[in-house]
């Protein structure tokens, strides 16, 4: 486009303004064979008119003599060149609704209703009136050359849109109209009054989420949007199919599935994402897990599995972290490392990637308004779910999750495929309720006994009065597992065992990144393995035998899949010992009456028949929650959908963002004796090696030891005065010497 090279305006040092306008309309072509139905979806027919036009705009207010000096390595300018683009909105023949929507979009597409509010309004601010009357007359030399730009638009709109536009006019400069005034402070006050409009809804998120894809991606050198994988099965290309995989390949819309761990559950997933892609294979796919160690390892096996790295990305906390580490065995310096990793994130929270390896958290935070929640609806719209491992949330974050679900589903087309080994038939009852799913994918009894490979034995006791039964079976070379309910008590029973099993190791959710990456890879090629519930989920390991603490009946179920986990190829059956009582401190883990009424329904079973598993479940769930689970779950029920409703695009309310942190019940800290060590990589700028020093302990814990004095804040940091060991993780119970 000879127009586009000759000018010579520019929106960076080293690309021109409708370079840069090219650039993203190529993602937004991707964008719009990718999402064929969002008009549908957000009710508005011109919707793909309104986002061209967006992206047509966007940055002519960087024709400003003021930027243009900028870039060119003139002094910062110390404005937004969005507030000017928005501008040009006067030049477009729609009614007033949809001209504030595009100009909407355009003023925010950096900064946010509430930013533009405290720094940069023109009303009623006369100082910000004079402010604005000042830049926007630095447009008028450069004027005429931007209107020489919609010389172009029946071109770009046939090469991008797919047929030519006309529906605009050529304005003189005293036309500009102020989008502040004229269309954001009216949106905001119908907000703050809860008066709201189409834009307010999907419509809005829509504009705004797309357009911010195809800006920040054009600016990063992305300029479509990647497509999955054309046929799964060229990727798992399997003799034979099991009946599980054969019938998810033929289910069409949301569907259920229930099969024991290592039955090929993840394949099944992904031949149903495969059943229900479009055409061209763009839905985007969410494989949600509850651990943040099962989602990098889901992350590996996907990258290998596909054999292309750019396909998948990685979303939880820490996962910055993770890709660091995974780059260690590069030859670069840590600025290269540090760059890199900034890139990969990045792209990881745009819509790019088609398969995407996260907690529910990250999904949450999109119904919670956090910065770029538009994007992430956006690109969650026709996406296919996977949730594996259902059963491990507590009953307040069910309810979130079915919350969400209910919304993706019904508000933006998704499909889910919703997975776990067992699953109490309350809880499945509710999901197919609230989310009006028919589809249900079982083993038939036969193949389900196939599996079996557990015999199950209760050891009359609590486990510290029965190590010799472990000691014994680690004597004779068997491989041990052993699983605690509380990090203090797998501390102990791992002090009394590891001084004579060198081979061994301890994981439980208190270490810092650097020891539980270690203990993590590891994990294959240990003697003996004491844990907590960080093991029970998605972990593929395989132990000879378990010696577990009593615990609800599907928390068990899952230890036992950790061991002897592909028995069934070698008609192998292991045991799984049960000790009878816990400790103490279990009250506060688990329900004691579930614990008691699981002990009971494994009394009269030796072989563990895996077609037996989903009966002892619903017996001991007979009752569904108990009573304070059952108020967790409905508060949520009964207030999440009002709150969700007060969330609109455009804004970022801080206090919405703080409410959706309050569920994650914990804090960051890091042991005092490394207090130093962690300092000197800040001081560094070494970000992700100090980031190795840290881990969470919850709330209580945390508010327990600052009752004790023995917490420090200091550089944006808690310093907690505890105990640390590299093997052993943060010792609670114990106080270090020195603490200053």
């Amino acid at each position: 486009m000879n127009k586009c090279l000759n000018t010579e305006l520019l929106a960076k040092p080293d690309e021109t303004i409708l370079k840069h306008t090219e650039n993203a309309l190529k993602v937004f072509k991707s964008i719009k064979e990718s999402y064929v139905n969002v008009p549908e979806i957000c009710d508005v027919d011109d919707f793909w008119e309104h986002l061209f036009y967006s992206i047509f705009l966007h940055d002519f207010g960087k024709g400003a003599t003021g930027f243009q000096e900028m870039l060119m390595g003139g002094p910062g300018w110390k404005y937004r060149h969005e507030i000017l683009s928005a501008g040009f909105i006067s030049s477009l023949n729609y009614e007033k609704s949809y001209n504030d929507a595009i100009g909407l979009a355009i003023i925010t597409h950096h900064k946010d209703v509430i930013i533009l509010r405290e720094k940069y309004n023109t009303s009623p601010s006369p100082n910000g009136k004079k402010l604005y009357d000042k830049k926007l007359n630095e447009l008028n030399p450069n004027f005429e050359e931007i209107m020489d730009y919609f010389e172009l638009i029946p071109e770009l709109s046939k090469e991008y849109l797919g047929y030519k536009l006309k529906n605009y006019k050529l304005i003189s400069f005293d036309d500009l109209t102020d989008v502040y005034k004229n269309s954001v402070l009216p949106y905001y006050l119908n907000s703050e009054d809860k008066d709201y409009t189409p834009l307010h809804r999907k419509y809005g998120v829509f504009l705004r989420g797309f357009l911010n894809a195809c800006d920040y991606l054009s600016s990063g050198s992305r300029y479509e949007i990647l497509k999955g994988i054309p046929n799964m099965k060229t990727i798992y290309n399997f003799q034979k199919l099991r009946k599980i995989q054969e019938e998810s390949l033929k289910t069409r819309g949301s569907a259920f599935l229930t099969s024991p761990t290592g039955s090929g559950k993840t394949e099944a997933s992904l031949f149903w994402s495969d059943t229900n892609q479009n055409f061209n294979h763009s839905k985007r796919v969410f494989y949600l897990l509850p651990y943040t160690a099962s989602i990098n390892a889901m992350y590996n096996r996907l990258q290998k599995d596909f054999g292309n790295k750019e396909l998948v990305g990685l979303l939880h906390g820490k996962s910055s972290y993770f890709i660091y580490k995974a780059l260690s065995n590069l030859d670069l310096d840590y600025g290269s490392k540090k760059k890199i990793i900034r890139d990969i994130k990045s792209l990881n929270k745009k819509i790019y990637r088609p398969y995407k390896v996260l907690t529910p958290f990250q999904i949450l935070k999109a119904f919670f308004g956090s910065k770029g929640f538009e994007m992430q609806l956006s690109e969650m719209t026709n996406g296919l779910f996977i949730l594996d491992e259902i059963h491990a949330y507590d009953a307040h974050t069910t309810s979130l999750i079915l919350e969400i679900l209910r919304i993706l589903k019904n508000d933006y087309d998704v499909d889910l495929f919703i997975m776990s080994a067992t699953l109490p038939k309350f809880i499945k009852d509710l999901f197919k309720e609230y989310l009006d799913i028919s589809n249900d994918i079982m083993m038939e009894n036969e193949e389900i006994r196939s599996f079996t490979r557990h015999e199950v034995h209760i050891i009359d006791g609590n486990i510290l009065d029965n190590l010799d039964y472990i000691k014994m079976d680690l004597n004779t070379g068997k491989k041990v597992l052993v699983v605690c309910n509380t990090v203090l008590q797998a501390q102990k029973v791992f002090e009394e065992l590891s001084s004579q099993i060198e081979n061994s190791a301890l994981l439980h959710s208190r270490f810092m990144l650097k020891d539980r990456e270690k203990i993590e890879k590891s994990l294959n090629n240990l003697d003996l393995l004491v844990g907590t519930q960080a093991i029970e989920v998605s972990l593929d390991i395989s132990y000879d035998v378990l010696y577990s603490e009593p615990a609800p009946i599907d928390a068990l179920i899952q230890r036992f899949g950790r061991v002897n986990r592909k028995g069934w190829e070698e008609n192998k059956i292991s045991k799984v010992n049960i000790f009878s009582r816990g400790s103490e401190k279990d009250k506060y883990v688990y329900s004691q009456n579930l614990v008691e009424k699981t002990i009971k329904s494994f009394e009269n079973v030796d072989i563990l028949s895996e077609d037996l598993i989903q009966r002892l479940v619903d017996e001991v769930y007979e009752d569904g929650y108990d009573e304070k689970d059952q108020k967790e779950f409905d508060a949520v029920k009964k207030h999440f959908r009002s709150f969700y409703e007060q969330i609109v695009p455009f804004i970022n309310e801080k206090s919405s963002e703080l409410e959706f942190y309050s569920l994650f019940k914990s804090y960051e800290v890091v042991p005092f004796k490394y207090k130093l060590d962690y300092l000197e990589e800040l001081d560094k700028a070494r970000y992700y090696d100090a980031m190795s020093y840290i881990l969470s302990i919850s709330i209580v814990q945390f508010k327990k030891l600052e009752k004790e004095n023995n917490v420090e804040f200091d550089q944006d940091t808690y310093f907690v005065n505890a105990v640390y060991d590299p093997k052993k993780g943060l010792m609670l119970e114990q106080e270090e010497d020195t603490f200053y």
